[in-house]
């Protein structure tokens, strides 16, 4: 199987366009539009070793697009049958086929790799769903979560994902054959018919019409790729916060010399992470870049230019990001230990919440609120328990036992529906793959 960059490569891209042509003139002659004798010597002669890649792509960057280059260097390999090579069909028709022939076959594969994604991340979620940690709400504890439903919220946008990725695979992309202007005057009545069994034949939907202005479909692609690996990126982001040496409970693998920095010897990088981040900015600003290429004027313009530069490298990006994204779910460490320990760094702050719930109905939600915030000042302020600090304020002290706090301050019981939360989206997942 091709790697993305040789699905994507100039080679590929021009072997196709052969397939075209070829596929192209063999309908043209049973529908006697070229003579038979010039279809059997172009299916016979045309190949892509009579192709100079290297001056195609000069070509193409005087031209703007290599087809007319290509079309020429084709043409003259296939002696007098050249003649009829590339008959009526136009740049546009090889291009956006070969696009949508590479597209429709990059898809699955990301199918697959984000299966496998949600895989791992299921597994994970039911290894440690029942395991405690700081949730953390803009940079500071917030309520104690388990490292379970941290994972299981990772997995829940990538099951959208795996949706609407099924969404489109059920809509693949297009052929092209419509000639310079959607018309297909240059085939006369055979048009439709040389349309249908050319595409057919190449294995690509047939358009209602031509696509050259309508660059929709493609872009939709893109918009979805700019999506997946923003998910991808939240979970690497998660993971190399989470490996801060002053927090520690996550580590990247190591293997050989993986994160190793050239200049600190005790040092590992979380470089699978930044790798993930950096794949999915470049796949948003193909994003971007590509909704300027819905943006056609007229029947077309050069905004085709932005499209043939931005697919490529979308798709070779997202599929990088989930390959790195396995690689590290794979060998992700775990500290459960230091989960633990920086859970209970705010001396039982991070659990005020169940202590006020608890007071509510005694005191009033708001009073208890403002108890409990004063409470948690005094603990920061005078460098003591929070215990302590409740205790010290006789409306608490009135409504709740010193057994009964300390109870409510465990993060342990206040952990509410996690379990049952990460149940549910492991058995989605289940449901899905």
């Amino acid at each position: 199987m091709p790697s993305f960059d040789q699905l994507f490569s100039t080679h590929a891209t021009v072997a196709f366009f052969v397939e075209y042509e070829k596929v192209l003139a063999q309908v043209q002659a049973e529908r006697g539009l070229i003579p038979p004798w010039a279809a059997e010597r172009i299916g016979s002669d045309a190949k892509v070793s009579a192709i100079d890649l290297a001056s195609l792509e000069r070509a193409s960057g005087q031209v703007g697009f290599p087809v007319a280059a290509f079309v020429r260097q084709l043409a003259d390999a296939c002696g007098e049958a050249g003649e009829y090579l590339h008959w009526g069909s136009t740049t546009q028709d090889l291009l956006l086929s070969a696009r949508a022939r590479q597209v429709n076959a990059a898809l699955p594969r990301l199918d697959s790799l984000l299966a496998g994604v949600l895989e791992r991340l299921a597994v994970l979620a039911a290894r440690y769903r029942d395991t405690p940690m700081a949730g953390r709400g803009f940079g500071g504890h917030a309520l104690p979560i388990t490292f379970g439903l941290k994972l299981s919220h990772w997995t829940v946008p990538l099951l959208r994902h795996a949706e609407r990725l099924r969404t489109l695979l059920a809509r693949p992309i297009d052929g092209e054959l419509a000639g310079a202007m959607g018309t297909l005057a240059s085939m006369g009545t055979e048009a439709l018919a040389v349309q249908r069994e050319v595409l057919d034949r190449l294995g690509l939907p047939i358009p209602l019409a031509s696509a050259s202005s309508a660059r929709d479909a493609v872009a939709e692609v893109v918009q979805f790729l700019a999506l997946l690996t923003a998910s991808l990126a939240k979970i690497a982001q998660d993971i190399a916060h989470l490996a801060w040496t002053e927090i520690g409970e996550l580590a990247e693998p190591t293997a050989g010399t993986a994160g190793m920095s050239s200049t600190l010897p005790h040092k590992a990088n979380p470089i699978l992470s930044w790798q993930i981040m950096t794949g999915a900015t470049l796949v948003q600003r193909n994003a971007d870049a590509m909704i300027g290429a819905v943006r056609q004027e007229q029947e077309r313009s050069g905004h085709g230019f932005i499209e043939g530069r931005v697919v490529p490298e979308a798709f070779i990006e997202s599929h990088a990001c989930l390959e790195k994204m396995l690689a590290l779910l794979d060998g992700l460490r775990v500290d459960t230990r230091r989960m633990r320990r920086n859970l209970d760094a705010t001396g039982g702050m991070i659990v005020a919440e169940a202590v006020q719930m608890a007071l509510a109905p005694a005191l009033g939600r708001l009073r208890a609120h403002d108890l409990v915030h004063q409470a948690c000042a005094d603990s920061v302020d005078q460098d003591r328990p929070l215990l302590d600090a409740l205790l010290d304020m006789p409306a608490i002290r009135g409504a709740l036992s010193r057994d009964t706090l300390r109870q409510l301050l465990d993060p342990c019981r206040y952990l509410g529906a996690a379990g049952a939360v990460v149940d549910q989206v492991v058995r989605q997942v289940g449901t899905r793959i």
